[in-house]
Parts: structure tokens; C-alpha cells; sequence
């Protein structure tokens, strides 16, 4: 009998859902990112200021402003096979003394929030009744979006993409030795040797993005494996192009990296695409630049392949009431340079116009599809205090906070380019942004952030009129 209740139950809440996208009042918005770049904090402040926010705190989202927004909750999660989004627990972090950042995103999570609001059109605009609109966010690993290209390649086309790329000399200090051992393994490896030296690839992925700062890393579960710890379907590698060509076709080394990376991609890839990614109808791209930035000239060119990467990876176009119902489209996508708070507010205007340098080549698809597409400058949480300082007879503008090691620091951060500098200026000179602690909160009032309000009129303004 209980296992009958479960199952109406269900299906109820699955033709409620189809209600819901059929009126129009319910949107799943994914928020991704290479990690470090905020996914996390970034959620925990957008929930926050959904559930507790005034309207002087979001001046720029229209249904508050405009006194119209009655207010939002935490609502049961459609999904029970996802894990809920950690909200209270980020919020503990944040309130500790001394406060700490909410850990970083591991694996897919999913919050869902009731939000509620008079409209001012239509029959319910009419009548004065309260509707409610009710948004799904899942959070997702970045790393894990960048896998999806390998569902158009075979190992082959992916071993001679991934190679030079290990040969970079920035990366190769690292990579040297790894690279020496993969060339050297014999035809016949034992299974044992395969799992070895698939080990050792995925540490090296893990030095390449801490050490260097690289970000287009394959496969992308080898950096956050999740479940699939120590599972086999991780144990691979790309090999060099020319020795996998030399290689017979009943070699064992070539079989056995074959037939994983094919299942990587049928049992990986793919049920990801298909139950979560292909569902999405508006996207957040969090990006961070500044760290980038600190690293040097070759991961700043990485971070824009690896934004053309994931600007390549989503299903775009118009939303219809057809295609929000049986194939979900996405309508909308912010891509959003996170840490604003880490720089003077003189310096945003740059940091903007370096997003748009980076993404110059990832903009034509969205548009040429019909997607809404926005860059917007913006900090989640804000850990710093603009302020001015004299030196020399000059007024410096200058942020204040507390640093990782709980120091308070006053600092001019530097500026950021406005495009990307050119070879002379990185043998020069470098950047050193530096991160802060989280701001001093006891929750009474929402967290202090930065043009979250532009972010959430371009995300679901549009729904709440």
C-alpha cells in the first residue's frame, strides 16, 4: 500500500509540475561554474535575498520595487533522487565567528523555492490575486559540463584535441613526467598498470588547475568524481596521437581505454545530458577572472576556450509553451564575472569589457539561436567595504576587509585590463588579487551583495509581471 501512495504521489507532483510549466509559473535555472568561481556562495545569496530581501536591497528587480513581491519559501524538492542544496548549512558557515565560505559545489544539488507576487497583467493582474512562481535551481560542477563535446568524438579525435594541450609550457613542469610514463606503457598493460597511471592523470588535473590554473581539464569527473570514486569507468587517459596510431587493434592498453572512455561517455555523459543538463530552461555561467588573471597569460587564454566550451555545450532557443513542456530549450543565460567586491568599484567597467574580449567568440551562438544573452559584473556576497585613502597628496580609492588568515586588510587591489594585455605587459608584471573571509553577519538582514538585483530581473523579471 505504501509503495502505491509513493506512486501517486508522484506522479500528482509530476502533473502539477506540468501545470505549473504549462501556465508559465515554473522555470529550473542551472547555475554552473569552473570551481572556486562561487557556485556556491552565489546560490546561498540569491536564496537568501529571495527569502528574506527589502525592497531597498533590490532596487533594480521590478516586482520588488514595485511592492508587488509578497515573498518566498523553501518548497519541497521535486526530485528526490538529487541531493537538496545545502542552504542552512551554507548559512551556518556564514554566520560562525569567525565566518567561513560554504564548501564548494562536489556534485549536482537542487533547491527549490515557492515565490510569491501580484501580477500586474493578464486576468490575475485583473482580479488582484497572489500567484506563485516556482524556481528550481541546480547547482552543477562546471567541470562536469565540459565533458558533454565527447559525446560528438571518439577517443581518437579526443587524444589528438587533449595532447597539445598537456604540452603547453606553462603546464610543462607538470606534465613532463606523466606524459614520459603514458608513451612508455607497453601494449599490453595489466589492468593494474591502466589504474595506475589513470590515478596519476587525475592528480595531475588536480595540480594543473591548482599549481597553473588551468580550466579545460578532461574528464571532468576525474577532478569531482562524486560517486564514482575508484569506479572503473574513471580509469582512463588520453594517450599520444601518434602512439595510439601505432598501436594494433587487439592491443590491450587500446581496447581497454576504448571501451571505457565509450562508456564514460554512454553511462557518464550522456544519462547527465539527458536527466538534468537537457532540461534546463535559463543558465548562470560563474566566472572567475581575477583568479585567472593572478595565474598569467595561458590561463587567461584557457579560461576563454574554456567559456567557448561551455557557451557550445547548452541547447539554445526561444521558449514556447511546446518546448517548455516536451523539450526545454534555454531562453536565457547570464554569464557573470564574480569578485567584484575583490576590486574597487572604479575597476568594474574593466573587468566587463575583459569578459566581453574573453567571450567575443562564444556570443554568436546564443544570438544566432534566439537566446537572451547578458554579462554582468556582480558579487554574491560581499566581503570588502569601498573606501578612499590619502597618499602622496592623492586620493586612492581602496577596499577593506578581513583576509583568509583573519587579518584586517585595507588594499589597493590594482587594475584589471580592459583587454587582454599582450605578451610584454605579462613579462613585466603580474596580478596578485587577493581573497578575503566572509563579512562579519548575523542574519537579521539579507547578505550584502552587489547587483544580485540586475541578475535576478534578467533571470525571472520577465516571469513576474
Amino acid at each position: 500500500m505504501s509503495a502505491i501512495k509513493h506512486r501517486v504521489k508522484r506522479l500528482t507532483s509530476q502533473l502539477e509540475e506540468i501545470a505549473q510549466r504549462g501556465l508559465d509559473r515554473h522555470i529550473r535555472l542551472g547555475v554552473t561554474g569552473i570551481s572556486g568561481a562561487g557556485k556556491t556562495a552565489f546560490i546561498t545569496a540569491l536564496v537568501n535575498q529571495l527569502l528574506q530581501a527589502e525592497s531597498h536591497q533590490l532596487p533594480a528587480w521590478q516586482v520588488m520595487h514595485q511592492g508587488r513581491y509578497l515573498g518566498g519559501r523553501i518548497a519541497p524538492q521535486p526530485d528526490l533522487t538529487l541531493k537538496p542544496f545545502d542552504y542552512s548549512g551554507a548559512i551556518v558557515c556564514l554566520k560562525a565567528q569567525p565566518p567561513s565560505w560554504p564548501p564548494s559545489t562536489r556534485t549536482i544539488s537542487e533547491i527549490r523555492l515557492a515565490l510569491r507576487y501580484l501580477p500586474d497583467k493578464g486576468l490575475a493582474g485583473q482580479l488582484g490575486r497572489p500567484v506563485t512562481l516556482y524556481l528550481d535551481i541546480i547547482d552543477y560542477p562546471g567541470e562536469w559540463l565540459l565533458d558533454l563535446p565527447l559525446l560528438q568524438q571518439a577517443y581518437q579525435q579526443w587524444c589528438e584535441q587533449i595532447w597539445p594541450q598537456l604540452q603547453l609550457p606553462a603546464w610543462r613542469e607538470v606534465t613532463e613526467a606523466w606524459c614520459g610514463r603514458a608513451q612508455a606503457l607497453c601494449a599490453d598493460a595489466t589492468e593494474a598498470e591502466i589504474a595506475e597511471l589513470a590515478g596519476e592523470y587525475a592528480d595531475l588535473l588536480l595540480q594543473l588547475k591548482q599549481r597553473c590554473g588551468a580550466s579545460l581539464l578532461q574528464p571532468g569527473r576525474a577532478l569531482l568524481p562524486g560517486e564514482l570514486a575508484g569506479a572503473p569507468v574513471l580509469a582512463w587517459f588520453p594517450l599520444p596521437p601518434h602512439r595510439l596510431a601505432e598501436l594494433p587493434e587487439e592491443s590491450v592498453l587500446k581496447l581497454t581505454l576504448e571501451s571505457r572512455y565509450q562508456a564514460y561517455r554512454d553511462q557518464v555523459v550522456a544519462p547527465f545530458f539527458r536527466d538534468y543538463f537537457a532540461k534546463l530552461d535559463r543558465q548562470v555561467v560563474l566566472v572567475d577572472c581575477l583568479s585567472a588573471l593572478n595565474q598569467g597569460r595561458d590561463q587567461v587564454d584557457q579560461l576563454a576556450q574554456t567559456l567557448q566550451a561551455l557557451s557550445h555545450s547548452f541547447r539554445y532557443g526561444p521558449g514556447s509553451l511546446v518546448t517548455r513542456l516536451f523539450r526545454p530549450r534555454i531562453d536565457r543565460v547570464l554569464f557573470a564575472a564574480t569578485k567584484a567586491d575583490h576590486l574597487t568599484v572604479d575597476q568594474h567597467h574593466n573587468l566587463l569589457q575583459l569578459m566581453h574580449s574573453l567571450m567575443r567568440s562564444s556570443r554568436r551562438q546564443p544570438r544566432y539561436f534566439g537566446t537572451q544573452m547578458e554579462t554582468l559584473v556582480l558579487s554574491a556576497i560581499n566581503a570588502t567595504r569601498q573606501g578612499q585613502v590619502e597618499r602622496q597628496g592623492r586620493t586612492v580609492s581602496v577596499i577593506s576587509g578581513t583576509s583568509l588568515d583573519g587579518d584586517k586588510s585595507v588594499r589597493f587591489p590594482g587594475e584589471v585590463p580592459a583587454s587582454l594585455p599582450g605578451n610584454e605587459f605579462w613579462q613585466a608584471q603580474g596580478f596578485n588579487f587577493q581573497p578575503f573571509s566572509p563579512p562579519d553577519w548575523d542574519g537579521r538582514d539579507a547578505l550584502p551583495h552587489m547587483r544580485l538585483d540586475y541578475a535576478l530581473q534578467f533571470l525571472i523579471g520577465d516571469k513576474m509581471r
